[in-house]
């Protein structure tokens, strides 16, 4: 396993202006990564993401080529929000070529994986619904996954929110599209916002995974107060540091060794603690969890 962290760990320093992307890389070169995922919201405009590109943005691209020259962090993937759904043909057809290009940018870069959305993360729906909208989305997937083969780029969607998630759904979804590029960016934590168990979710999705996230929750069954996320069955979950949490990270991880998965792994750190704590301290607890299961 090739262990790193994403930008979207760093987000809280990065909106304040007490982090760049390039003191990203060095903090990750400096602690031991081998890695940075970058999410697009990161150098996006705020509130903007969906319609930003970063292939257009030759500043940033250059900032990006120049600080993984300096630090010798490679770029793995890039993820972006995207949506298919609940829009025009024509804006529908803008979301798709945006992420078509994502794939030539992850190219330049040198990044060969690329996580895009499917709706937006907020977005909540019943099973009707999902119903009517997965041949669209398989579809858009579809396409983008063929445009991305050209440039020797997989995509993948992650189990992210309260629509395309669940193992069953994401696994469905990598079923239907049925192309050998197209894989699921499976995120240990995220099954508890649909209220799924982590341990068997992250089981069963393994061997249809191309890129692994980690992050850990406190999990309650009421909500202790403000700050705590609704899960689609009413529980509230919490970020926490990785291993602090309620998720059983030890067991997770050693089914992912047991799987063979030897591709890359992003901290994604969302919890209330400072941010360099979290993700220094949850970078340390992967390293030394792997260590003990391989011993």
């Amino acid at each position: 396993m090739k262990l790193g962290l994403s930008s979207y760990s760093f987000r809280p320093l990065m909106q304040d202006g007490s982090m760049t992307i390039e003191d990203v890389f060095a903090w990750v070169r400096d602690h031991g990564g081998e890695h940075v995922e970058l999410a697009s919201l990161s150098v996006a405009p705020e509130g903007g993401d969906l319609g930003y590109e970063l292939g257009a943005d030759a500043a940033s691209l250059a900032r990006l080529e120049a600080t993984m020259a300096e630090t010798g962090i490679p770029l793995s993937g890039i993820c972006i929000g995207a949506s298919f759904i609940q829009m025009s043909g024509e804006e529908r057809r803008a979301q798709i070529g945006r992420a078509q290009r994502y794939a030539e940018t992850c190219d330049r870069l040198g990044a060969r994986f690329l996580r895009h959305d499917v709706v937006p993360w907020a977005y909540r729906a019943g099973t009707a619904e999902f119903e009517a909208e997965f041949a669209g989305i398989v579809d858009a997937c579809g396409e983008i996954a063929n445009h991305a083969a050209k440039y020797d780029v997989t995509t993948s969607v992650e189990d992210h929110g309260f629509f395309m998630n669940s193992s069953e759904r994401i696994k469905r979804l990598v079923h239907a599209v049925n192309l050998p590029n197209f894989r699921i960016t499976l995120d240990v934590g995220n099954f508890l916002c649909v209220d799924e168990d982590a341990v068997t979710a992250t089981a069963a999705c393994l061997d249809q995974t191309a890129f692994l996230h980690l992050k850990d929750f406190y999990v309650r069954r009421q909500s202790p107060g403000p700050g705590w996320l609704k899960t689609r069955g009413g529980h509230a979950i919490r970020g926490s540091i990785f291993g602090f949490g309620d998720l059983e990270t030890k067991t997770i991880l050693k089914s992912a060794v047991e799987a063979g998965y030897d591709g890359f792994v992003s901290l994604e750190y969302e919890g209330g603690e400072p941010t360099l704590v979290g993700c220094e301290t949850g970078l340390n607890n992967i390293k030394r969890m792997l260590e003990e299961i391989r011993a």
